[in-house]
């Protein structure tokens, strides 16, 4: 089970027990941006500060990450972003209705490098289905990685579920940069990133 959490400058999270999309406050026709998997970055706070008319809900499993998350949020003062802690398989299986995302970000999910751990790896066929089901026509999946092999996996699931390469390249744009990204290029590794669009 997963906790939802609204935020207000003043306020401690809360747990949520309503719909998701009244909890979010969601206005009719108004975007929802899901991050999956942000970690320690504040990448999706930079967007949420520069669209305040967007909704962005940020989803991530670990706990401690969440709640730290939970008070960048505040001291930032953000009204227009939420925090799920759980797994965002949940959430697009039983808390997304079809067709209410505008965008997924999927910034460096674990590679599980090793061919036999393949299968823990998160874009799957089944997740890839759930993604392209959550997501309204012409909204966009956002993802990269430094692996290669994944890339291709991606790729090949998002295209199998039905959506459309926008593109792909090896650098990240600025406004996605992420800390594992700024990582990456000091290193001067290699990084896959792709934009995929539902028709």
């Amino acid at each position: 089970m997963g906790d939802y959490f609204h935020f207000d400058p003043s306020a401690v999270p809360v747990r949520g027990e309503g719909p998701l999309l009244e909890e979010l406050g969601l206005a009719e026709g108004g975007a929802l941006h899901v991050e999956i998997g942000f970690g320690k970055d504040v990448r999706i706070l930079r967007e949420a500060e520069r669209d305040p008319a967007g909704t962005y809900l940020g989803v991530e499993i670990s706990r401690k990450k969440a709640a730290s998350f939970c008070r960048k949020v505040a001291r930032a003062g953000l009204r227009n972003v939420r925090a799920f802690n759980g797994d965002a398989r949940k959430l697009l299986a039983e808390m997304l209705p079809p067709g209410s995302v505008s965008s997924f970000t999927i910034l460096f999910p674990d590679p599980w490098p090793k061919r036999r751990h393949w299968k823990h790896r998160w874009i799957q066929a089944d997740t890839a289905a759930l993604l392209a089901r959550a997501l309204g026509p012409g909204a966009l999946i956002i993802a990269a990685t430094d692996h290669d092999d994944y890339a291709a996996q991606i790729e090949a699931e998002l295209k199998g579920a039905g959506l459309e390469m926008g593109e792909r390249r090896g650098e990240i744009p600025a406004e996605d940069r992420s800390l594992f990204a700024q990582r990456f290029e000091r290193l001067g590794e290699s990084v896959t990133y792709m934009r995929f669009r539902k028709p």
